[in-house]
């Protein structure tokens, strides 16, 4: 199966290595949209004594659409990561774990994306070009990396004497 075919029922790109800030925000609108997003906030309801069977039919549907969306939405290499999961909250704390910036590796990795970024050429105005520093700089600036900013910086001459 192609990527495009993979990827065609998103309208923005599959979890991968250096997305998961914009993904999180895209899937969580997605599973919004879908009636899902509750189930991730632990604030879903269970079906009262009373419910209908029709009831509870759409209350367990919604709760499967939850991690299918999700674990569509990861791209095929990580789907291992929640593979056996059955449950969308599960599952979205395993991906925040995995991959959100919390560890030293991580942001290290992050901070060399931060500052290999460039004005592209497709990109028509600085304004977009500033939104997206803007929003990468909330996530990745931490003072006590600011040391490891400086030392990427010099010339690789200069790193074998500091």
């Amino acid at each position: 199966m192609s990527e495009s075919a993979e990827t065609s029922i998103f309208s923005f790109p599959k979890l991968s290595d250096f997305k998961y800030g914009s993904w999180k925000t895209d899937m969580k609108v997605l599973l919004m949209e879908k009636g899902c997003w509750q189930f991730i906030l632990g604030t879903e309801k269970l079906c009262s004594e009373g419910a209908s069977d029709r009831e509870r039919l759409a209350y367990e549907l919604r709760k499967q659409r939850c991690y299918t969306t999700i674990y569509m939405g990861v791209e095929r290499k990580y789907q291992a990561l929640i593979a056996d999961i059955e449950d969308g909250k599960t599952a979205w704390d395993t991906l925040k774990e995995n991959f959100e910036p919390s560890s030293i590796d991580r942001l290290a990795s992050l901070v060399d994306d931060f500052f290999s970024r460039g004005l592209e050429v497709n990109e028509q105005t600085i304004g977009i070009y500033s939104k997206k520093i803007k929003k990468k700089k909330g996530t990745l600036i931490y003072l006590s990396f600011f040391g490891y900013f400086v030392l990427n910086l010099l010339n690789k001459s200069w790193r074998s004497h500091v």
